[in-house]
């Protein structure tokens, strides 16, 4: 058929695609998607390698032979898939987790576009390449655990709108719809009736980003408890010698033995058998780990429950090791919970994944219930935290089955008047010995005149609040004095280990049963892979209360974070996204304009919906001005306006439904300038005819005869 192409049933029948341009588009997505899983671990590095080769050579040969059948080569393509499915099916029922079959797969689409490579002879084989090359991407985005996915994501989106314009340009040219030609009235020249391609692809990409800002910005956060089987892996296992259940802290080789000595440039020494308030280090913001969680919490490692004046320790914990057995996912160890909440929980997974070498503690929201862990068995203390049997090495992957207590501040009062258990009472609310009468004293003034447990914590965490200030470089406490004592009379200044201690403190002497905690904040989320990312310096201590009829409730007094939020399952995921570009600003700009970035935070909605309104707005009146603004019509068509405008003036419009010719007809029959100038007429509006929409346009001498017509109309006399 001529031009390549064949009519059948009224639809255009692609012949080979001869662009060299849209293949080279194909050839580069393809790669980068290649790149992409390969980047994220998703295959091994002969395929990658492999892949890397064969696309191009294969791209090379389906151009070259792109008009010919290719039936033996499609028959080896054909067995190739079904190897490539074989294996997928081999590998993934060896699979124990769904990250290890989603690796699976990415190998699987990655031989699938190799082979498709190798058979691309019309433009739809090529978009089927870039669709699958959206498949590669989107499973990259799901295992990138970094923002340098972002690398390949940016350059993909550009080359996918890059292929979405120049194959709809080329569907535009098989079907006939080239730009309309007119002639200009000034210079005769033909131009062309398109926008200009950079403003169209500008214009496409800047609503792609607004939509896309806005529909991420209005993404809910929804807790990730559809699980099939949480994942977990180990890569090099380091057993701790005679493990009994302790923790053993690798980078603090001191851990343990009271040594008060500046520990610098290490791992954060609470995790040990006990936190020595008198320590004073400083932590890097080097990467420790990553968790996938629906929401931020507390990564709690340890608890303890006797303070001597200076150091926090737990002599009296029970451990015991626990087995895995059949949990609600599969093979987990069952955690032992001593102390069950008297409220509703909602169910909370994470993910770990180790980044540096960590003690043998299993971190997790508290309170755990079920551990998916690389070993047989873990150890379990009174105070619910687990340990493991290894050392938590890089790479070391596990997931958590939280229970988080859902509390309210209206809960925790209404719990008023039940009985503590007489256990609880006499385990948490020890003091030290020599405790000056001073730190009693200030606790009964502060929490004495509140009606309820949870008002006397409130109001012991807002006066350190409004007395208190976090710093981390203070001096070290004068020989024998009480590190509680000296921070609230004294000194006034500390890390989160003195805030914390005092809070437990002051709450024990007004009969507050009170433990301390350790472990990591939440840390930062990234805003791309979802991932929260924990360093070194998120190291943390925090309070933990027992409220009868409730159980035990996180309070964290350094940062003002009382109890948990019982919707942050389910927030929206922009005021994190402000909360980010406030942290990149800080130090930047000024603080009046810091606390307008945190506002966001809180007002995103109202702040969402005037942006919309006032972009509608905008986009309404730059709609209106461009019709005011609208270019002056040429040739022909500017001779047919002119026409149009002369008889309006003559009382006799043209309706928008009137076609030139049903116009000029009426004129005809209604003006006598019209019968007078009727050969002038007709010229305008068959040339303006042939013009719009004859695909052989008029010369530019029958061009230049209608102007000059229409522009003779209004200096002929009325016969009116």
């Amino acid at each position: 058929m001529p031009g390549g192409r064949a009519v059948r049933r009224g639809r255009v029948r692609q012949g080979p695609e001869d662009s060299r341009v849209l293949r080279v588009l194909v050839l580069a997505i393809t790669l980068l998607s290649v790149g992409a899983v390969a980047a994220v671990g998703a295959v091994d590095l002969p395929t990658a390698a492999a892949s890397f080769l064969l696309v191009p050579a294969g791209s090379w040969l389906a151009y070259r032979r792109r008009g010919k059948a290719n039936t033996g080569l499609k028959a080896v393509i054909a067995l190739g898939l079904v190897a490539a499915l074989g294996a997928f099916v081999a590998r993934v029922q060896q699979a124990q987790s769904v990250d290890e079959a989603r690796h699976t797969l990415g190998s699987l689409f990655v031989w699938v576009q190799v082979l498709h490579a190798f058979d691309l002879p019309r433009r739809r084989d090529l978009a089927f390449s870039v669709l699958a090359g959206v498949a590669l991407v989107a499973e990259a985005g799901s295992l990138s655990l970094d923002a340098t996915f972002g690398l390949f994501l940016l350059p993909f989106a550009v080359l996918c709108g890059l292929w979405l314009y120049l194959s709809d340009r080329a569907r535009g040219r098989d079907e006939g719809g080239a730009g309309r030609l007119v002639r200009s009235r000034h210079a005769g020249r033909r131009v062309r009736r398109i926008a200009a391609p950079a403003r169209t692809v500008a214009g496409a990409l800047a609503a792609v980003a607004v939509a896309g800002a806005a529909a991420f910005l209005a993404t809910p956060r929804f807790p990730g408890t559809l699980v099939i089987a949480p994942p977990f892996s180990l890569v090099s296992r380091v057993a701790v010698p005679g493990f009994s259940g302790g923790v053993v802290n690798p980078d603090v080789p001191s851990s343990g033995s009271g040594s008060v000595e500046a520990v610098r440039g290490v791992g954060y020494p609470g995790f040990g058998s006990e936190v020595d308030l008198r320590v004073r280090g400083v932590l890097s913001d080097r990467l420790v780990m990553r968790v996938r969680s629906p929401e931020a919490a507390f990564w709690r490692g340890q608890a303890y429950d006797t303070f001597d004046g200076t150091t926090w320790t737990a002599p009296g914990s029970e451990i015991v090791k626990v087995g895995k057995q059949f949990g609600e996912y599969g093979q987990a160890v069952l955690v032992p919970i001593t102390d069950p909440p008297g409220l509703g929980t909602r169910t909370l997974v994470q993910t770990f994944y180790v980044e540096r070498r960590q003690p043998n503690i299993v971190f997790a929201a508290f309170q755990p219930r079920e551990v998916y862990f690389p070993a047989d068995f873990l150890a379990v203390d009174g105070f619910g935290s687990v340990r493991s049997p290894i050392i938590l090495e890089p790479e070391t992957v596990y997931s958590v089955v939280s229970e988080v207590p859902v509390t309210t501040p209206g809960l925790l009062r209404s719990s008023e008047g039940v009985p503590w258990p007489e256990e609880i009472v006499s385990r948490y609310t020890q003091l030290p010995a020599g405790l000056p009468a001073r730190v009693v004293e200030l606790a009964h003034r502060i929490a004495d005149q509140e009606p309820t447990v949870y008002d006397k914590v409130m109001a012991v965490q807002r006066w350190l609040r409004e007395n208190t200030r976090y710093r981390l470089d203070i001096p070290p406490d004068p020989p024998g004095a009480d590190a509680v004592d000296h921070f609230l009379f004294e000194r006034r200044e500390g890390y989160c280990e003195h805030i914390a201690s005092a809070m437990a403190v002051l709450l024990r002497a007004v009969g507050i049963p009170t433990r301390f905690a350790v472990g990591f904040d939440a840390g930062d989320r990234n805003l791309l892979t979802g991932y929260f990312e924990v360093r070194e310096s998120d190291a943390h201590s925090w309070v933990e209360v027992f409220h009868p009829g409730v159980g035990w409730v996180e309070y964290d007094p350094t940062h003002e974070v009382p109890i948990a939020d019982p919707g942050a399952g389910s927030r929206f995921i922009a005021p994190e996204v402000f909360a980010a570009i406030g942290r990149w600003l800080s130090g930047v700009i000024p603080d009046p304009v810091k606390a307008a970035v945190g506002a966001l935070g809180s007002a995103w909605p109202w702040a969402a919906v005037a942006t919309v309104i006032a972009a509608g707005m905008w986009l309404l009146r730059r709609r209106g001005g461009r019709r005011a603004r609208r270019p002056p019509p040429v040739g022909a068509e500017a001779a047919f306006e002119a026409m149009c405008r002369t008889f309006e003036r003559r009382g006799s419009p043209r309706p928008a439904s009137r076609t030139p010719s049903e116009h000029l007809d009426a004129l005809l029959a209604s003006d006598p300038l019209a019968r007078e100038a009727s050969a002038d007429l007709e010229r305008i509006v068959r040339t303006f005819e042939r013009e719009r929409f004859s695909p052989r346009p008029p010369a530019e001498e029958e061009v230049e005869a209608a102007l000059a017509a229409a522009a003779g109309l209004p200096s002929r006399p009325s016969t009116r």
